[in-house]
């Protein structure tokens, strides 16, 4: 595979995952926090005091 294909995989998988990480924390109330990350990227899931999910998006620095 080229390398950019590569990346483009992977961002697909990474962005699979927080979507499957959404449907579990639907599922199961009990999970808190969900970190997901990519290259120099993270994604948290997090639940508020209303039990409501939230998604904040930030870049890594290094």
């Amino acid at each position: 595979m080229k390398k950019r294909q590569k990346k483009k995989q992977a961002y697909k998988n990474y962005i699979q995952a927080i979507f499957e990480g959404y449907e579990k924390m639907l599922e199961n109330p009990d999970i808190k926090e969900l970190v997901f990350t990519y290259l120099k990227e993270e994604t948290r899931l997090t639940r508020d005091s209303q039990q409501q999910i939230h998604f904040l998006t930030r870049d890594l620095i290094d």
